[in-house]
């Protein structure tokens, strides 16, 4: 939190009036190295909330002020951000300013006036945050939407969402054209499977809205992409991650490759990434990171997505700043799986489809 005692106070009560429980240096209550203290219960928590006034704060060894460290922790494991600055503090140190501004590369920050304005903002912030984790995104093959409930059993997976008439109409026609071949792709937080469409049922009711209840059964892990080769010198996971600097930032490929460039694989739609390029900030990133996870997941390229981080488009809404981890893919028992990462700037891709 910020660098006043009175404004961390008012974010912590807004935070309790939520049903949360905020997590703070001053309630920490721990016999340990304060570094430590904070690294340690920001991996206890969901959400990290950023304010800042006036003071950076002591750089610790690493260079960067304890705020700055539980920030960079909270982009490294993937937590949901929030960053509040005060509006007009003339007289913000200058390391200050310089965090807001790197905060600013990937997070939409907002300006609160008082410390009022400070709680109602923060109040408001957690229910959306809370509304976007009880409501999933949903990649079901080529249509993504939010979930009320995700009903997973391993074999076999129920979900409910509210559907506008126009997304309970393409799930009657995806029913429809795939009598006799049902076998649909999932992605959703984490988790990629396939599974057979099992059945597609709208009910309407009198206030209007309408619930979609989509199951699908025989549900089984992706079975990937079989055989992953390497080529040029490169072993198959440094190949994905030449791909993914590739499409996302235009990093060349290594000539050693030649002709066999356009081979390069990392399982993402060149489609899906243009059209979540140009998405609303408020769910870029959100739908980014499932087209992502669908991707390398699904086509045996990462055991898991770590982290996504996706910026506000540029003014000109020509680039974004990005940075994805994902882990490998475990080949060997006796290798332990590498972490890998892209971050930079990533351009308005152009392109109609096809996988890279």
């Amino acid at each position: 939190m910020g660098d006043t005692r009175e404004e961390r106070r008012a974010a912590a009560n807004a935070i309790r009036e939520e049903g949360a429980r905020p997590v703070w240096f001053e309630e920490f209550g721990r016999d340990a190295d304060p570094e430590e203290a904070y690294l340690g219960e920001l991996d206890s928590a969901h959400i990290y909330l950023g304010i800042l006034k006036l003071l950076y704060g002591r750089q610790l060894a690493t260079g960067f002020s304890a705020m700055e460290t539980e920030y960079l922790h909270a982009r490294e494991r993937g937590k949901r951000i929030a960053v509040l600055a005060a509006a007009g503090a003339s007289t913000r140190e200058g390391h200050l300013n310089r965090f807001l501004e790197r905060v600013r590369v990937f997070v939409t920050t907002e300006n609160y006036r008082d410390v009022d304005d400070l709680a109602s903002r923060t109040r408001r912030r957690l229910r959306e945050l809370a509304a976007e984790a009880l409501s999933p995104w949903v990649k079901l093959d080529e249509l993504v939407f939010r979930a009320d409930e995700i009903t997973d059993s391993g074999e076999s997976v129920t979900i409910r969402a509210e559907a506008s008439d126009e997304l309970a109409q393409r799930f009657q026609d995806l029913r429809d054209q795939r009598f006799g071949r049902t076998r649909l792709r999932l992605a959703y937080g984490a988790r990629v499977l396939d599974g057979d469409l099992a059945g597609v049922r709208t009910t309407v009711r009198a206030a209007g809205a309408s619930e979609l209840v989509v199951g699908l059964e025989r549900c089984s892990a992706p079975r990937g992409d079989g055989m992953r080769a390497g080529m040029g010198g490169l072993t198959p996971d440094e190949l994905v991650g030449r791909g993914m600097g590739y499409q996302f930032l235009g990093e060349p490929l290594p000539e050693s490759l030649g002709a066999l460039a356009s081979m390069v694989e990392t399982g993402l739609n060149a489609d899906d990434l243009r059209q979540c390029f140009d998405l609303p900030n408020e769910i870029a990133e959100s739908i980014t990171r499932l087209v992502v996870t669908e991707g390398l997941v699904g086509h045996g390229h990462a055991k898991r997505v770590v982290s996504l981080s996706l910026g506000p488009r540029s003014p000109d809404r020509n680039t974004r700043q990005i940075a994805i981890s994902w882990d490998e893919p475990r080949t060997y028992t006796n290798v332990e799986p590498q972490r890998r990462s892209i971050e930079g700037v990533w351009r308005s891709p152009q392109g109609n489809g096809g996988r890279s």
